[in-house]
């Protein structure tokens, strides 16, 4: 019993400044919020108490929830596009001669280390309507038809911003799904090598089931930062055309920031939380419930 509790203090005496620092800098900043989002808040005085009115009007607003689906599309495609492809990368980059894998996995993560205005900035460029590289492309090999406006077309903007936050962390990605690739025992591959198991069978098989930590890890990662997706909007169309590729970070930016409502500000922010542990819950409940250990 003795070394049971002096197991648990020790623990707790090791975990304690983490946990302060969590509690100081996350859980306390929840609890002014909570407070404004009842008030009438200029982000300077309270004006007044008015109970559920933020959130009712919030909930009210399409522009909210036209932020909710942009931030869900920009989700679905990291889930099921940029996750799968930055898995494919690892995959491929596991086979490659040793000088061309440390050249893939020292380029790979120099997208990730760059400022976000430099890659917005280049994207912009990218999209540009006139001379972009992308329209460029499309007119050269006679596609002048598919040739757009892509940062004003409401029916391509957002899936567009999507692709240059997604493309920024690709390559970071597959770094880390290499990661576990290489922690995987060999002896697994060279079983099912005698087995006459080849490249695809031994990934379905082997590589992608023992990756489920992994996947589960990345996948809250990059579920949680679509979900916060912010500095890409602002710089690429700055929640434009009107307000089509808001998110809803973008949009509690500009009620509290731009429109001076920190009331509904906070509200928003608070129906953010919240939906982001409802995610976080939902992965936790579904993905790699069974630890795998090799």
């Amino acid at each position: 019993m003795n070394k049971l509790y002096g197991n648990k203090l020790a623990i707790f005496i090791f975990a304690f400044p983490a946990l302060l620092l969590f509690t100081v800098f996350v859980i306390y900043p929840i609890f002014p919020e909570v407070l404004i989002s009842f008030q009438k808040n200029d982000g300077f005085r309270n004006m007044g108490y008015v109970g559920l009115k933020n959130y009712i009007d919030v909930l009210k607003n399409d522009t909210f929830w036209r932020a909710n689906l942009n931030t869900f599309v920009i989700v679905l495609l990291s889930t099921f596009v940029a996750l799968p492809v930055s898995l494919i990368l690892a995959l491929v980059m596991d086979r490659l001669s040793e000088p061309i894998r440390r050249f893939f996995k020292a380029s790979s993560v120099l997208p990730a280390v760059l400022s976000v205005t430099v890659i917005a900035q280049m994207w912009i460029a990218i999209y540009e309507p006139m001379w972009g590289l992308l329209n460029s492309i499309l007119r050269a090999l006679g596609l002048d038809s598919l040739a757009l406006a892509w940062l004003a077309d409401s029916r391509t903007v957002v899936p567009a911003i999507a692709v240059a936050f997604l493309w920024q962390y690709l390559g970071l990605n597959a770094l880390l799904f290499y990661t576990g690739i290489k922690a995987i025992p060999k002896t697994y591959y060279e079983a099912a090598l005698i087995d006459g198991a080849g490249f695809i069978k031994s990934s379905i098989k082997i590589t992608i089931p023992l990756l489920q930590d992994v996947t589960k890890y990345l996948l809250v990662l990059s579920i949680l930062g679509c979900m916060a997706q912010f500095a890409h909007v602002r710089i690429m169309t700055a929640g434009g055309p009107g307000d089509i590729s808001r998110t809803v970070i973008y949009h509690l930016y500009y009620r509290a920031f731009s429109a001076s409502d920190f009331g509904q500000g906070c509200a928003i922010a608070i129906l953010f939380v919240i939906e982001c542990l409802v995610l976080t819950f939902l992965i936790n409940k579904f993905v790699a419930r069974e630890k795998i250990e090799f």
